[in-house]
């Protein structure tokens, strides 16, 4: 037995088994690689269908006139959309892409309301119980002008109503910032690796903000019990909301809009690659799954995670899903990348994208800061910290040992589009 495993239990020992090394490096909390061998396109037999992803494109769109009403100067289309930005021309080379690859941002760091991927899902999940809501009270029929969801008899009973979120940072900002919109009250508990300005933002907007010693799963299961004893409290669980995961999910439509307009074909002879960086795994989750009905075999997604904080690559990897934690590998969970300070995977994403994610990598907290620097000094617009970890995707990928020659062949042609998931505000 190796020293780094030494103390991790049989059980999830033999779990890892068929990948070999990987435990080590995991433990050691030093940048790994996991190949899926199970990646495909398959989608029959998920929790959740093409119709629900349908359904919540329907409601983005029904939610439009609401969004430019409450959000004039932020969202003027009534759209969350973000840009995808070409990359400096020096860049790409630097990162470890192939003369024949083209790389984009997708900016969703430059979101409207609250700057970070996180605007997807949270805005989404607060708007469709206000919808909820209004249906069921008879105030609201799908047929008419959203904007009738601001109008003064209804929000007197929304505010009424309350919304609760556990998060470290960007989850928290959009449950709050979109419950305020609303007048609906919200309460926001946050971890000890939450950054403090984001705490004064919510507090600034009317949001309570509960603050919470431990990290970001006692934040959750805190969250949940208070809610859980409040019949008027809607609690939005980041590790089994299916409506977050729908709200994500409506991104890949975006995205497959945006390459037509370029002209970009996405093909098995021109792949699309996308690296997104991972937390709890709800925002990646979602967008694989979207991305995979979009495009299927043609695109293949990898997670990026924090070498103290793996607990998707862990929960992937072993089969274990949310069975499995970092602790449980001995790592503290750790890491300046705030967003992704998770030490528990949603098992609602692990059983819906363990079929479909192409792999994972682990960076540490270093190679973040030297990417960021990396993409300021080319030109790039800036993002957070934890953004970066996408960026170390085609270099740990070329230059990791047991990566299957195909994998490795994708850093040389097709579209990578790095996913910037927060830092404008």
């Amino acid at each position: 037995m190796s020293a780094p495993t030494a103390g991790v239990a049989r059980r999830f020992r033999d779990a890892f088994a068929r990948c070999p090394g990987l435990l080590d490096r995991l433990c050691a909390a030093e940048p790994a690689v996991w190949v899926n061998p199970r990646h495909g396109s398959t989608t029959d037999g998920l929790p959740l269908t093409k119709t629900d992803l349908e359904d919540a494109q329907a409601r983005w769109d029904r939610l439009v006139p609401l969004l430019a009403h409450l959000f004039p100067s932020e969202a003027p289309t009534g759209r969350i959309a973000s840009s995808l930005d070409a990359l400096p021309p020096s860049l790409p080379a630097l990162l470890g892409l192939g003369a024949g690859a083209r790389a984009f941002v997708k900016a969703d760091s430059h979101l409207p309301v609250c700057a970070s991927v996180k605007a997807r899902g949270g805005l989404f999940e607060v708007f469709s119980r206000a919808e909820h809501v209004c249906l069921q009270q008879k105030l609201l029929d799908k047929a008419d002008d959203y904007k009738k969801i601001a109008s003064e008899p209804v929000v007197k009973v929304l505010s009424e109503e309350e919304v609760a979120v556990g998060s470290t940072g960007n989850l928290g900002m959009s449950v709050g910032l979109a419950a305020a919109a609303l007048k609906m009250r919200a309460t926001v508990h946050m971890s000890a690796d939450a950054k403090e300005w984001k705490k004064r933002l919510l507090r600034s907007r009317g949001v309570n903000v509960v603050e919470h010693a431990g990290l970001y799963g006692e934040a959750v299961e805190q969250g949940r019990k208070e809610a859980d004893a409040n019949p008027r409290c809607h609690f939005v669980d980041d590790e089994s909301s299916t409506t977050l995961f729908l709200g994500y999910s409506a991104a890949a439509k975006e995205l497959k809009g945006q390459l037509e307009e370029l002209k970009i074909e996405v093909s098995s002879a021109n792949p699309l690659v996308v690296y997104i960086p991972c937390g709890v795994g709800g925002a990646p989750g979602g967008i694989c799954w979207g991305l995979k009905h979009c495009f299927g075999d043609a695109v293949h997604i990898f997670f990026a995670e924090p070498t103290h904080a793996p607990c998707v690559t862990a929960g992937l990897a072993s089969g274990l899903h949310d069975d499995i934690c970092v602790q449980d590998l001995g790592l503290d969970g750790k890491t300046e990348a705030d967003g992704l300070a998770v030490g528990r995977a949603s098992g609602l994403v692990c059983k819906s994208v363990e079929g479909l994610v192409a792999g994972t990598f682990t960076v540490d907290d270093n190679e973040l800061f030297e990417s960021l620097v990396r993409l300021i000094d080319a030109g790039g617009r800036f993002m957070e910290p934890s953004c970066c970890a996408g960026l170390l995707g085609p270099t740990r990928l070329r230059s990791a040992a047991g990566v299957p020659s195909e994998v490795s062949a994708l850093l040389d042609r097709g579209t990578h589009v790095f996913w910037a998931t927060g830092g404008a505000l």
